[in-house]
């Protein structure tokens, strides 16, 4: 069996404070969060490794009895002996008759895939076994009280396509799912390529609980407007008098028209800033982007030849 150097797991010094163990924990624990890595099972076994080794140094008991563990371990194996040797019975079974409760739900939901101890042996012969979220006690070298967890089915990930303007307000879009008509929510502001998790939707197994479905995100981006982040450009049209001299046009906007007034003498590429008008963050209190409007000046086609007569006045005057 081999030793667990829990402050290595961690990152953090032998000396570091609760309040630094802390810390470290919830920020190791948020990035390797199985639902921000899902299907990647070396992220979760590392998520299960610092679960581990918060759970010991957390508490001030077993933070005591694995420093000394360690520090016995160390002179041993300085000694020149055989690590596989260590005699470990002395420590083994400190916890015998107790449970060890942790439940790695407390604070990031959910997050165990498939059944067993989530504990390595070194855990289990020092402090005698665990309890753990998503159902069963379970104890080293005795019974289990309760049967472990069975493992769920494998995951699953489809796509779906929602339109540039749904992503303004959000939408609401109804799927077949396994037979099930499911109804999913598409939250404003989404980013292209982002995935949304539907608990318990995915494939079925014999005697396994479902898997999870994951829907991935593509957003339809018509022809004439770009997303950049939060904001979004739209080109329009603007005819060449307008644009010479000057007007108000009425522009249709994926939310809604808005008035613009163009200045005498607009250039083609001319940027018009609409502020707050473009797509909202994935958030309760997000602000939202802007909105852009570039002049795209047409130039008339099929000129009578009265208009081409006036052109070429036009053009003279401006030789003078």
């Amino acid at each position: 069996m081999d030793y667990k150097d829990y402050y290595k797991v961690l990152g953090v010094s032998r000396d570091a404070s609760q309040e630094e163990i802390k810390k470290k924990y919830r920020k190791m624990a948020a990035k390797f969060h199985p639902d921000k890595n899902p299907g990647n099972e070396r992220a979760e076994a590392k998520f299960k490794e610092i679960g581990e080794a918060y759970e010991v140094l957390k508490d001030p008991e077993k933070r005591k009895l694995y420093d000394k563990v360690g520090s016995d371990w160390k002179r041993y194996q300085q000694a020149g002996a055989d690590p596989d040797d260590f005699n470990w019975s002395q420590y083994a079974g400190r916890g015998q008759g107790q449970r060890v409760n942790v439940n790695f739900d407390d604070i990031f939901g959910d997050t165990r895939q498939g059944g067993g101890s989530p504990f390595s042996s070194f855990f289990e012969t020092l402090f005698g076994g665990g309890q753990y979220g998503n159902g069963g006690t379970y104890r080293t070298g005795g019974q289990r009280t309760r049967s472990r967890a069975p493992r769920k089915a494998p995951d699953t990930e489809a796509a779906i396509t929602v339109e540039l303007a749904d992503l303004f307000h959000g939408v609401e879009k109804y799927l077949r799912i396994n037979g099930d008509k499911v109804k999913v929510r598409i939250p404003a502001g989404i980013e292209d390529g982002k995935r949304l998790k539907l608990k318990g939707r995915g494939r079925t197994a014999s005697g396994m609980p479902k898997g999870d479905l994951y829907l991935k995100i593509n957003v339809n981006i018509p022809p004439g407007y770009e997303r950049r982040g939060k904001d979004v450009y739209q080109t329009v049209p603007v005819d060449l008098y307008t644009a010479l001299l000057g007007g108000e046009t009425t522009i249709q906007t994926l939310d809604g028209k808005v008035k613009l007034a163009i200045p005498p003498e607009s250039s083609n590429g001319k940027t018009f800033r609409l502020p707050e008008r473009g797509l909202p963050e994935m958030s309760k209190n997000g602000k939202r982007g802007n909105y852009f409007i570039v002049m795209e000046v047409s130039l008339p086609k099929n000129l009578t030849m009265k208009e081409k007569q006036l052109f070429k006045e036009l053009a003279e005057l401006r030789k003078k």
